[in-house]
């Protein structure tokens, strides 16, 4: 258990860059740095940029839409989504997102339990 309380991050300062399709990408909170149930990442993706699609076996993903709108694949369905969306993804959907705006698409996501292969490329299968 880490015990040391509580820490404010600073996606970007604090986290790790990690590639997914071809947006910039941060995990802020992670099993390395002492998050043992639960994972955060910070996205910043430009117009036109695709979240690879993939599948969490086992965790389930909310993401939270800070700014922009885009489109989110969802199994067969293309569901569109704006700033102030939070989107669920049950465990076992397939999933990715567009940016289909003519801004940045900002977004945090949280996968619950962790699913380590968003972060070592076994996810990235363009």
């Amino acid at each position: 258990m880490d015990t040391r309380g509580v820490r404010v991050l600073k996606p970007k300062r604090d986290g790790v860059r990690f590639t997914m399709g071809d947006g910039v990408n941060w995990k802020v909170l992670f099993p390395e740095m002492g998050a043992r149930n639960i994972t955060l990442n910070y996205v910043e993706h430009a117009p036109g940029v695709t979240f690879t699609p993939h599948v969490h076996e086992q965790s389930e993903d909310v993401i939270v839409v800070l700014s922009g709108h885009g489109t989110i694949v969802s199994n067969d369905d293309i569901v569109p989504f704006e700033a102030g969306d939070v989107l669920y993804v049950p465990a076992g959907v397939y999933h990715g997102t567009t940016n289909t705006g003519d801004e940045p698409l900002i977004m945090f996501s949280c996968q619950a339990p962790p699913d380590p292969a968003l972060y070592t490329g076994q996810k990235d299968r363009r």
